[in-house]
């Protein structure tokens, strides 16, 4: 099943349609759908679509060669020319798919290749995208300061996991819970959405996770180990995170390394897109309100659920391993419930359905330092009415208790740790839906939104 990725297809069109820019650069993780969303957009397009291999300098000529159908070339020039001779043609695409594996072939391809583009291709409608999984690689080769590109004007897109409303189509005929699980197990990674289409959730983990021979795209070691020597510690600090332990000084006691170990690690997670760096929303350059997070719920799940287990893993124990999964899945869903609330407020301020424009949304927090704990808002939206600032404080319950009274006085009385001016506003996210009593007092005060889990599923 292809599902259209409208936003990527439009920044795509954008720069095959400028005269001004001429070569492109798109990355992103492994099985991020690349090739596939590449292949469409060349559809109808008059098209050299190269995949380069990780082999020698004369082989990787033959493999440009032969995408040009010219068997005769026994240059990279020569296969060059050939894109030159077919663009006489009209406008002509050359995608170079795991362009890093083509510049590793010979030192000397990136240059040739920047010299066609900047001299002899220079007056030609010639458009290049150049395409890698490897963060880091694509940073040497195209994007950083020692590349060849590094003065050129080069259109950049990184391609990253499909967005919920993106990913629903995959789910048909699930229920809300269903859907939700799914889609955290996936993490909105087409590869395995497509993998998992009309599987239940068993056979989804199973076929996802657990064989491991069938394991792959997003077993987070492939990741790293495309972009970094040794795992050992990215994956004790990953593990980590999943427990819930966020801040710089928990992960150092649990890992055994002092903190100005921890952050490089951290640095270089956040480089590779798989972990974020969260500051409370208010209070940005608050040093003690700094924490960190798996990015992809995924990921998060391979962390949370196997990287403990990995004896279940190894010993193909499908049935042990399902059941440790089954049995304390709360606080993983309730991870990924939030992050869904979270797009659900950030698609309804787009479409104009909030009370307010919104400018942003993150989180705040405040840290509990004897106990070693943080409590406060799921999701804060700070934004303006006419004239006036304007605030949303979020909260997202995941349990099986529909929410009383108590629980949105709670929500009301720790706003006054923020102190904003302003129009205020709650709103309250959950799984198991509301008290009759919560609903008589959002009906009755006007700012108050409860939301339930098939209505965020929904949207």
């Amino acid at each position: 099943m292809y599902v259209e990725r409208e936003n990527e297809i439009n920044k795509l069109k954008s720069f095959y349609d400028d005269p001004e820019q001429k070569v492109a650069a798109v990355y992103g993780r492994y099985c991020m759908g690349k090739t596939t969303l590449l292949r469409h957009f060349s559809e109808g397009r008059k098209t050299v679509f190269f995949t380069a291999y990780s082999t020698t300098d004369k082989e990787e000529v033959r493999l440009f060669a032969n995408a040009l159908a010219k068997e005769d070339a026994e240059s990279l020039e020569e296969v060059l020319d050939a894109v030159t001779a077919l663009s006489e043609e009209g406008k002509t695409l050359l995608i170079m798919d795991h362009y890093p594996d083509f510049v590793k072939a010979d030192a000397s391809f990136e240059k040739i290749l920047y010299t066609y583009v900047t001299e002899n291709w220079k007056d030609k409608d010639i458009k290049v995208i150049l395409c890698g999984d490897s963060y880091l690689h694509m940073e040497k080769y195209v994007l950083g300061k020692k590349s060849v590109w590094k003065s050129f004007p080069l259109f950049t897109m990184e391609v990253g996991p499909m967005d919920f409303r993106e990913s629903r189509g995959f789910f048909d005929k699930l229920s809300s819970e269903e859907i939700l699980f799914l889609y955290g197990l996936t993490g909105g990674i087409p590869y395995h959405l497509n993998k998992v289409q009309g599987l239940s959730l068993d056979q989804a983990i199973t076929e996802t996770y657990l064989v491991s021979s069938k394991g792959g795209c997003l077993r987070p070691e492939d990741t790293m180990s495309i972009e970094l020597r040794e795992n050992a510690y990215y994956n004790r600090m990953l593990s980590t995170l999943a427990k819930g332990l966020l801040r710089v000084n928990q992960m150092s006691q649990a890992v055994g390394k002092p903190k100005d170990v921890v952050v490089p690690y951290m640095n270089t997670l956040m480089g590779l897109g798989m972990v974020t760096k969260d500051t409370a929303i208010t209070e940005k350059t608050n040093r003690k309100k700094t924490r960190y997070s798996i990015v992809n719920t995924g990921d998060l799940f391979w962390y949370h659920f196997i990287a403990d287990n990995m004896k279940l893993f190894y010993d193909n124990d499908v049935e042990g391993m399902l059941k440790v999964i089954h049995d304390k899945p709360e606080a993983y869903l309730q991870e990924v419930f939030i992050r869904l609330c979270k797009e659900y407020l950030i698609t309804m301020g787009a479409e104009g359905k909030m009370p307010f424009t919104i400018d942003e949304i993150g989180n705040w927090w405040e840290n509990d330092e004897e106990k070693g704990t943080s409590f406060g808002f799921d999701l804060v939206a700070l934004g303006h009415r006419e004239d006036k600032d304007a605030t949303i404080y979020g909260r997202c319950y995941y349990g099986t208790d529909p929410i009383e009274i108590h629980q949105l006085k709670e929500l009301i009385d720790m706003t006054k740790k923020l102190k904003r001016d302003g129009d205020v506003f709650y709103m309250i996210f959950s799984k198991a839906g509301f008290h009759e009593n919560a609903m008589t007092v959002s009906a009755t005060i006007k700012n108050i939104m409860l939301v339930t889990l098939d209505e965020v599923v929904k949207f």
